[in-house]
C-alpha cells in the first residue's frame, strides 16, 4: 500500500508537469495579447491547478496555516496588478509551481511527516467529533458507524507509518499486525480488540446489538489515541 507521502509525492509530480505544459509557461509571450483570453485553454488549467494547489496546502497545514493564507495573497496581488491575462496566468503558475516543488523537497527530505500525520489525525478528529455529536444527540447508530470509520482508519494511516504491510487485511488483521509490530501492547490490546464487535455491528447495520455506551467508550479511545499519535 503506498503511503500517505508518497500519495502526495505522484499528485505533486502529476501537477508539476501539467503547469510546465502550459503555453503560458514558455519564455516569450505578448504583453498585450488580447487574443489570448479568447484562444487560449490555458485559463482553466492554470485555475484547475491552483485550486489543487491550495487543497494540498489546506490538508497539510491547516485551512487558516500560513500557508494556505500566502497562496491566496500572492493570487490576489497578481490579479490586482495591471498585466495583460496571459502574464496574470503564468505569475500565477510560477507561484503554484515553486510552492509544490518545494512541499516536494519537503516531504522526499522526511521533513514534512509530522505534518502529514497532524492533516490525518485532523480529518479522523473531524469524525470523531461528529460522532460524538450524534451519541449526545441519542443518535447511536449513526455515532457507532463514524467511530468505526475512524477508528478502523486510524488504525490503518497508523499501520502505513510504520511501514507496516496491510493488504487484505481486516480490522482483527490490522490490529493483530500492529500487536506483532509491538505498537500496541499490554491493555491497549484487548481494549482496541473488543471494538471490532462494535465495528462489524455498525457496519452491517446490525442496529439491536449496539449499546450507546460502547460506543461512547470508543469516543473516549479514539480522542486519547488521536493526540498520542496524530499529533
Amino acid at each position: 500500500m503506498i503511503n500517505i507521502a508518497e500519495k502526495y509525492i505522484k499528485q505533486i509530480d502529476i501537477l508539476l508537469e501539467e503547469i510546465e505544459n502550459f503555453s503560458v509557461m514558455r519564455e516569450n509571450f505578448s504583453e498585450l495579447d488580447l487574443s489570448f483570453i479568447e484562444n487560449d485553454a490555458d485559463a482553466p488549467k492554470v485555475y484547475k491547478a491552483y485550486g489543487t494547489t491550495l487543497n494540498i496546502s489546506s490538508n497539510l497545514f491547516g485551512a487558516k496555516s500560513p500557508q494556505v493564507k500566502s497562496l491566496e495573497d500572492q493570487r490576489k496581488i497578481i490579479f490586482s496588478k495591471k498585466y495583460s491575462m496571459e502574464r496574470k496566468l503564468r505569475e500565477i503558475g510560477n507561484v503554484i509551481y515553486g510552492f509544490l516543488a518545494s512541499i516536494k523537497n519537503d516531504i522526499e527530505a522526511g521533513l514534512i511527516t509530522n505534518i502529514v500525520i497532524q492533516a490525518s489525525g485532523v480529518v479522523i478528529g473531524d469524525f470523531v467529533a461528529i460522532a460524538k455529536n450524534e451519541l449526545k444527540n441519542n443518535n447511536k447508530d449513526v455515532a457507532a458507524v463514524l467511530a468505526s470509520v475512524a477508528l478502523e482508519d486510524a488504525l490503518k494511516r497508523k499501520a502505513e507509518k510504520l511501514g507496516i504491510k496491510i493488504e487484505n487485511k481486516d480490522l482483527s488483521g490490522i490490529i493483530n499486525t500492529l500487536k506483532a509490530q509491538g505498537f500496541l501492547s499490554g491493555a491497549e490490546v484487548p481494549i482496541v480488540s473488543s471494538y471490532v464487535k462494535l465495528r462489524n455491528s455498525a457496519m452491517h447495520a446490525d442496529w439491536t446489538k449496539i449499546q450507546g455506551a460502547d460506543v461512547g467508550s470508543l469516543i473516549g479511545f479514539l480522542e486519547v489515541f488521536l493526540i498520542k499519535n496524530f499529533t
